[in-house]
């Protein structure tokens, strides 16, 4: 029973969300006043929040539940960055469902189970754990996505999201399934003993099964089960991360959800996509050469090809649809660089995306109204002329987005890139310069609109979507502060690769004679 209290206490955090989650459901059926419910789900939230905080005081990572998640500096910065975005999403939402009538406890309970889930990919040392994750995150989106029932572009989005993520799920599942296999062969052959005493779909056991299968002339790194099993593994992922070409549902689905759910996908699930992404890939990287000519590739695409179709849209929900496409790319050079200043750039990435991406959308929800959703880019002309203080808040947004400095966006693009430059991948480096200049035309195209042309028809007295605009104003402020901030904070532990900073059991026996010996030993809370 210790060992169980002590491993819920190593993922506190999801399991903290999942705990208000349950207490907003019974909350809908024994109040009335939603607004309540509301705040519980942000004090949900900061309590999550707190706990990952007080979790990255850890000297050393804790291993819990047999070692298949893991609780460490790095997974704890992921599950803040994804309280914020849950608590700015459910901040933005209060007076935008209450005039949509949409104001249910079931629509706070699923963001709160949606963030446990990327919590859990961004604590997973195993892909089996990623996977549940995943489901976790997935299933909770599928139904955000159709939350406005009496809408048609609602539940349209909600089915095609749900086909193409079944699809995706159902690839990373099959591709779990093969590299288990591919392991399993290396777990049967003369070396096998060196193997780690977990399943072989944990990622220290893979990291062994890589490192001693080379002695044996037929590495698992060009095992065929083994590649094929990566590559639809990446294709789960990329799916969430909206990576070229697995990003087809996006603008679609982004356009037909509700505003507050469009917010939160397009932030939460990048984030517990690139989680899951460094814990793969930080291990298979350095293994095989092939994977990362296809990241590069994934990246290259998704940068130019998210940039070249956003400048083409005219609704701002679709815009910034492409725009996070284009941003998966970039932050996908990070992973690409797999070094210490590669993967805290990453980080510090998502904590500037999300105060910038959920402010645009916060700022659109502040703008709109029961009747009228100011969605279309030639809605927003003359908006400095009749609420100036509405437009410069965008334009910080749009700055940030586009890269501009002194904003937190500019600082972000600059790490990620010296990341790749450090990692010898120049190459992608001026790929990712050059789509950033792609990407500067549209973002200041709404600026244009804003400061430079007519309004069409006039905008309503902004004033009651008082929580839209407080997220609004905190996202703003957090796009130009985080720009005065270093990327050094945002760093994993200095031993962050999996070889020296993960704790296997021990091997069920002595490796054999030249066999590297496994990972030293780190804290596992379920054996104490």
């Amino acid at each position: 029973m210790n060992q169980i209290f002590e491993s819920l206490i190593a993922v506190g955090p999801p399991m903290i969300l999942i705990l208000f989650g349950m207490v907003v459901l019974i909350g809908e059926v024994s109040t009335k006043n939603k607004h309540l419910l509301n705040f519980a789900s942000m004090v949900g939230c900061a309590l999550a929040a707190a706990s990952a905080v007080y979790l990255l005081g850890d000297a050393d990572p804790q291993q819990a539940f047999g070692g298949g998640m893991i609780s460490d500096r790095f997974g704890n910065l992921f599950n803040i960055v994804l309280c914020v975005i849950a608590a700015l999403s459910i901040l933005m939402s209060d007076r935008y469902l209450e005039e949509k009538d949409l104001n249910h406890g079931e629509f706070y309970a699923l963001i709160l189970f949606s963030t446990s889930g990327a919590m859990l990919m961004a604590m997973s040392n195993d892909l089996v754990n990623v996977f549940l994750g995943l489901e976790v995150l997935s299933i909770a989106l599928y139904i955000l996505a159709g939350f406005a029932r009496r809408e048609i572009r609602s539940e349209e989005s909600a089915v095609k999201y749900f086909l193409l993520g079944s699809f995706a799920s159902g690839f990373f599942l099959y591709g779990t399934a093969l590299i288990y296999g591919a392991v399993g062969i290396v777990r049967n052959s003369p070396v096998g003993n060196a193997l780690p005493a977990y399943s072989f779909t944990n990622f220290d056991v893979i990291a062994v099964a890589l490192d001693v299968s080379r002695s044996t002339g037929t590495p698992l790194a060009l095992s065929p089960l083994f590649i094929v099993g990566v590559a639809l593994v990446i294709v789960g992922l990329g799916f969430k991360a909206a990576l070229v070409p697995f990003h087809s549902y996006a603008p679609d689905v982004y356009e037909g959800a509700p505003t507050p759910v469009t917010a939160f996908m397009s932030a939460g699930a990048k984030v517990g996509a690139f989680a899951a992404f460094i814990r793969v890939f930080e291990v298979l990287i350095p293994a095989q050469d092939t994977f990362e000519a296809v990241l590069w590739v994934l990246a290259a695409l998704t940068m130019i090809v998210g940039n070249v179709l956003a400048i083409r849209q005219t609704n701002i929900k679709r815009m910034l649809a492409y725009s996070s496409v284009a941003h998966a790319g970039y932050i996908l050079v990070g992973v690409l660089a797999n070094n210490d200043l590669g993967r805290g750039a990453v980080l510090y990435y998502l904590f500037a995306y999300t105060f910038m991406n959920l402010g645009a959308f916060a700022l659109i929800i502040w703008l709109g109204r029961e009747n009228r959703e100011y969605l279309e880019i030639s809605d927003y002309a003359g908006l400095a002329k009749r609420h100036p203080f509405a437009a410069a808040v965008m334009t910080v947004f749009m700055l940030s987005l586009a890269g501009i400095p002194p904003t937190a966006g500019f600082f972000g693009k600059l790490y990620l890139f010296l990341g790749a430059v450090q990692a010898n991948q120049v190459g992608i480096a001026v790929l990712g310069l050059l789509a950033s200049v792609i990407g500067v035309y549209y973002y200041l195209n709404l600026i244009v609109q804003m400061y430079f042309r007519e309004p069409e028809q006039e905008f309503e007295h902004v004033t009651t979507r008082g929580g839209a605009r407080l997220a609004a104003v905190i996202a703003a402020a957090g796009s130009l502060v985080l720009g005065f901030i270093s990327v050094g904070p945002f760093r994993p532990d200095p031993n962050v690769r999996t070889e020296a900073r993960r704790a296997p059991a021990p091997p069920t026996g002595a490796p054999p004679t030249g066999a590297p010996a496994p990972p030293a030993p780190a804290t596992d809370v379920s054996q104490r």
